[in-house]
């Protein structure tokens, strides 16, 4: 069970030593969901443990001690009640246990009781007061881990702090959908090297290779048409790669993913002055935007999640991501196509702007591979 063994393990950092860790019954656990107003919880106590709080024979086991303990079991309830409590902010919940009483699921050393509890008010600071066997053993530990939409929070509880308060964070999710659209929107607006890839991308759409060479093309439309197939392959590309990473179907180190964006930038930037894929820029958008789709999961994954709406996150970042990157195109598209015809746009914007790209990722790149910073991003 993983959250024994998370427990077990913060017993040994909170110094209990290996005699506590050698006697289990030295500690029982509380494990709590807080959705809403709404906590719903587990309790696990050692059946020894059970047995001396409710003044029965500790040392009977098996079938008589399970049989004894569930006769006792609504004074066991009862127990729990007056010993345990919570509030949401400063307001009591109303407690209500379960009149299920169960061995623990895989074995029959602990005894399980449900409970829930209602607060006046979804909750975002819950305070937990436990009093359970310290005045029979001083050195019992209750063990507690609580998870909201986000995360999970573990502590313990001993006789020298009997209570513990903490905010706890819900799930709103029209709050949550307009966060994560602002922050996909965010990333791509102060993602230098996102934002370069897809300029360098753009920079040659306004031209088109004829038998004369380079050309303008002659419509606004048909500038509109390149930019569209660059643009979607970038989005499909990294729209895959962003949900199989957040998903977990897919990880790589960071180091090498940021490193490999360098590449993709100076990738794109190179191809504007010695041609190696001429007039198919779509095809190194789709190909390098599976590895900016990664460089956008982890800006995402250090957001932190919602456990209950992981793909309203993703698809509320993603959303923000293409907002943002439109926004871009809007912006410099109708520049482009008013400059396309000047022997300047060929000659400075796309070469010596593409030059310029070039030499940045070049900086980049040594930078991640080596681990140092020259140029700093936002």
């Amino acid at each position: 069970m993983i959250l024994r063994a998370v427990l077990v393990a913060l017993l040994a950092l909170c110094g209990a030593g290996a005699n506590a860790l050698a006697h289990e019954s030295d500690y029982s656990y509380l494990r709590l969901t807080v959705t809403g107003e709404r906590i719903e919880g587990e309790w696990e106590i050692h059946l020894r443990d059970a047995r001396i709080a409710l003044g029965l024979r500790p040392d009977l086991e098996g079938e008589p001690a399970w049989a004894e303990l569930r006769a006792q079991a609504p004074a066991l309830r009862e127990l729990f009640a007056e010993r345990v409590a919570f509030w949401g902010a400063e307001a009591p919940c109303a407690l209500k246990l379960s009149d299920d009483f169960s061995e623990r699921p895989g074995g029959r050393e602990y005894a399980l009781l449900r409970f829930h509890a209602s607060c006046p008010d979804p909750v975002e600071t819950l305070r937990i007061r436990y009093g359970l066997l310290f005045d029979l053993d001083p050195k019992h530990r209750g063990f507690f881990a609580v998870d909201d939409a986000y995360q999970t929070y573990v502590g313990v509880f001993t006789s020298a702090q009997v209570e513990v308060s903490f905010d706890v964070r819900q799930l709103d999710r029209w709050r949550q959908f307009s966060d994560y659209l602002r922050e996909g929107i965010r990333h791509i607006w102060l993602g230098l090297d996102h934002v370069l890839f897809l300029i360098a991308l753009l920079l040659p759409a306004p031209l088109y290779a004829s038998a004369a060479g380079l050309v303008p093309r002659e419509t606004f439309g048909a500038l509109a048409r390149e930019v569209l197939k660059v643009v979607t392959a970038f989005t499909l590309a990294h729209s895959i790669t962003l949900s199989l990473a957040v998903l977990g179907a897919l990880r790589l180190p960071g180091r090498w993913v940021e490193a490999a964006i360098a590449v993709s930038v100076f990738a794109a930037a190179w191809n504007n002055l010695r041609p190696f894929l001429p007039g198919r820029a779509w095809v190194l958008a789709f190909g390098f935007g599976l590895v900016h789709g990664l460089g956008f999961a982890g800006a995402l994954s250090q957001l932190g999640l919602p456990r209950q709406a992981k793909g309203l996150a993703l698809l509320a970042f993603n959303l923000g991501v293409e907002t943002g990157q439109l926004a871009i195109v809007v912006l410099i598209l109708p520049a482009m196509f008013a400059a396309r015809r000047k022997p300047a746009y060929q000659t400075i914007v796309v070469r010596v702007g593409s030059l310029l790209i070039a030499w940045i990722a070049a900086i980049w790149l040594i930078e991640r591979l080596l681990g140092f910073e020259l140029i700093p991003l936002p």
